[in-house]
């Protein structure tokens, strides 16, 4: 431990040692910017965000990793300045050099920041600025003096209505979203100008822009506004009058530039293509999808929402809608674009891989095919059949075989773009996009050398959305049927001596419906904080329960109804995922997950399947334990294969750049699963006063590589706290000295 202290102290001095090699004489490194409102450094003040006047300011520091040491000045002041070969090149290259303050840079954020603020309602603010010198460096000062913000007292459409009763009626001045006592913004009026364009616009008001949209501020009263609302044209700010257009022709065309066109009307619809494709796909399907409907009103909402339904089919290479005025005033026509895709595919695919949890060496081999438009309505046909050779390691005789076990899956489905459902309810659900009805199969053989298994599955469900952030996920049908064939000596002695392995080697059938909710506001191309909420909830076998003594089921031997010559599962189960990033920079991000999930059977079951029961461990769970090997509590047996009826994990780790596409995280995990019922073991029943000290505790680092469209992650992880060590409550006491894990994976673990 204070070999590695030393380390990191040389390592800080030397890259501060480093940091002035490249300056000239008067030259100053820039070393932070610091933002002071009115005298206090720590000030809020309704309205402004300092991470916002943060990214407003023009000059920034040198980019630091853990958030304190300049790592990528370092790498670039180990370059000789008056050297040019490739290898100083190099390193000149791949680092960042030094930040200099530049006092021109500085007064231009000064202004910048005055504007924001005036933007803000702080029109009586001053921003001044100062420099903090010590040797090489300098600490730049913004000091931010608010004044008073200006108030909104009076908001007045009356000019609009006295000009033009019938836009005044459209906009509804009693929903905006701007109120009196709110401090004058002209983010929020710009807001109300977008609500208004977006409701005449949806109207028949084609032409019409917020530019047209006017806002005279009186601000006679002291800091008090009252804002006038105008619409005129815009060369003399005069009250003119908007025209509605009407939709009257609506073109539609697939692949039209390919061969000879042909149109053919089609309720109303006039589609244009080519003559083999006008069977391509079904027009009824299409209409459907398309909400702009001939001789109406133009709508700018149903524009987007038939583009957002033609996008979501996900079947079309290309989509555009284009809107051309006739000769005739107020006209339109309406253009709508289709390129289509190849119908029919299919792919061969191999891969090489070794199981970071288990050090399993494997190849697998994959045959997808399909028909992305098999019933002419964008309906997709997948099937997959995939055949699996691995070198399993486990505790029987060893065989000379290379690949020891093997496994087989087929899987076929259908996704269907819209709601499989009875019309009468289809009338009464309310906004809903992105529908999705959902139909698979799938089937697998496995032969390990221990045991052999077979199972079957079949699901039937939706997929909508209430809005671009909200996503619903309802599972009707979800059967699962698994079969064990033959256990060798060794997992029958296994089970013998641990009662409940038993229950991972009992024929299953699971008749469960399930419903997740989702919500998430990340937005793609803004580096903002977001967050991921889900929550999912599942129930099995109560159906099957309740109509038992009705259909006469039969019970086997420890008195439980089967269905299929099997005990069918009855439980309830819940879990949680919530996250929240916080978004300093594009690639510099700190993120928390907190999970929960428990389960809890009864009726027809005496404990949880073992494919719906919890684990902890693994490349994306606690990194420091294998998938499998914690808990459950604080059991201290050498489990094989650890499962529980309750979860609690959490997650923190800290993402940041490192070089290039090469980025780089480090994290605290923690967690632990826990029994609920039936388990004799000591320690592994969760109880409210004991659970908190039966946390696992890892930390750990990594190294993720950005390919854009995924990511590779090695991350290295040790133990803090092992609930199933009795010294010391736990806690490691020199975790360095631990074996460190090494887990290899794709994509991020949260």
């Amino acid at each position: 431990m204070f070999k590695n202290t030393i380390l990191i102290a040389i390592f800080i001095t030397l890259s501060s040692c480093y940091s002035t090699r490249h300056l000239e004489k008067g030259d100053f490194i820039l070393r932070g910017n610091n933002i002071i409102v009115n005298n206090q450094k720590n000030n809020i003040v309704k309205g402004i965000s300092k991470k916002e006047i943060r990214n407003i300011i023009k000059q920034k520091p040198n980019k630091k990793i853990i958030g304190f040491i300049p790592f990528y000045l370092f790498i670039y002041n180990l370059s000789n300045p008056k050297k040019n070969n490739w290898a100083h090149s190099y390193l000149r290259k791949i680092g960042e050099q030094p930040i200099k303050l530049n006092t021109f840079l500085i007064e231009k954020s000064i202004n910048q920041i005055q504007s924001h603020l005036e933007n803000n309602g702080y029109f009586t603010s001053t921003v001044t600025s100062s420099i903090k010198y010590n040797n090489r460096y300098g600490i730049v000062n913004y000091n931010i003096s608010t004044g008073d913000s200006y108030v909104i007292d009076e908001i007045n459409y009356n000019t609009i209505k006295q000009s033009n009763q019938k836009l005044y009626s459209l906009i509804k001045p009693n929903e905006t979203n701007i109120k009196t006592g709110d401090i004058f913004t002209y983010q929020s009026i710009d807001q109300e100008r977008e609500r208004i364009e977006n409701i005449l616009k949806n109207n028949g008001y084609y032409k019409f822009s917020k530019e047209n949209i006017y806002i005279e501020a009186d601000s006679s009263k002291n800091k008090f506004i009252n804002l006038n609302f105008i619409i005129s044209d815009s060369s003399n700010r005069k009250p003119i009058t908007y025209n509605t257009f009407k939709v009257r022709d609506i073109y539609i065309h697939i692949d039209s530039n390919k061969g000879t066109k042909d149109t053919l009307n089609y309720n109303g619809y006039k589609f244009i293509s080519t003559n083999n494709n006008h069977t391509t796909f079904k027009k009824l399907n299409i209409i459907n999808f398309i909400k702009i409907i001939p001789n109406t009103l133009y709508s700018k909402k149903k524009t987007e929402l038939t583009y957002s339904n033609l996008s979501n089919i996900d079947f079309f290479r290309k989509i555009s809608i284009e809107f051309s005025e006739e000769i005739t005033d107020s006209i339109l026509k309406c253009n709508i674009f289709l390129e289509l895709p190849t119908k029919m595919y299919y792919s061969i695919e191999a891969e090489a891989k070794r199981s970071s949890d288990e050090g399993n060496l494997g190849l697998s081999s994959y045959l997808q095919f399909g028909n992305n438009n098999l019933l002419k309505g964008g309906e997709k046909l997948y099937s997959t059949l995939k055949l699996s050779l691995e070198n399993r390691q486990t505790n029987i005789e060893k065989t000379e075989e290379v690949f020891n076990t093997r496994e087989i899956l087929y899987e076929i489905g259908l996704e269907i773009p819209k709601l499989i459902i009875p019309q009468s309810v289809n009338n009464r659900i309310g906004n809903i996009f992105d529908m999705h009805t959902n139909i698979k199969f799938s089937a697998s053989k496995k032969q390990r050398p221990d045991f052999t298994s077979q199972s079957i599955s079949q699901n039937i469900g939706y997929k909508w959305k209430t809005s671009n952030r909200v996503q619903h996920t309802l599972n009707l049908i979800e059967l699962s049927f698994s079969k064990i064939g033959e256990i060798n000596s060794y997992i029958q002695e296994q089970i013998n001596e641990n009662p409940f392995l038993n229950e991972q080697f009992e024929d299953k059938f699971i008749p469960a419906i399930n419903y997740t909710y989702t919500y998430n506001n990340q937005q793609i191309y803004r580096p903002s904080n977001y967050s991921y909420f889900r929550i999912k909830l599942e129930t099995s076998g109560n159906l099957f329960r309740t109509i038992s003594s009705t259909i006469k089921l039969n019970k086997n031997d420890n008195n439980n109804y089967i269905v299929f010559q099997n005990p069918f599962s009855q439980y309830f189960r819940i879990d949680m995922d919530f996250r929240k990033f916080l978004v300093f920079q594009e690639d510099e991000i700190l993120a928390f997950r907190i999970f929960y999930g428990v389960g809890y059977a009864y009726g027809n079951s005496q404990s949880l399947p073992i494919q719906k029961q919890f684990f902890s461990g693994g490349v994306n769970s606690i990194r420091a334990w294998e998938a499998f090997g914690l808990g459950p509590g604080s059991v201290t047996e050498n489990n094989v294969y650890s499962t529980g009826d309750i979860k609690i994990e959490f997650n923190i780790e800290y993402r940041f750049p490192f070089f290039n596409a090469l980025k780089s995280a480090i994290f605290i995990d923690g967690g632990n699963v826990w029994s609920l019922q039936n388990d004799p073991r000591e320690g592994s029943v969760f109880e409210i006063n004991k659970f908190t000290n039966q946390m696992a505790i890892g930390f750990g680092a990594g190294l993720r590589y950005d390919f854009d469209f995924f990511v590779i992650r090695l991350d290295l992880a040790t133990k803090l706290k092992d609930p199933s060590i009795l010294e010391n409550n736990g806690w490691i006491k020199n975790p360095l000295n631990e074996k460190f894990r090494y887990n290899l994976a794709i994509g991020y673990p949260f």
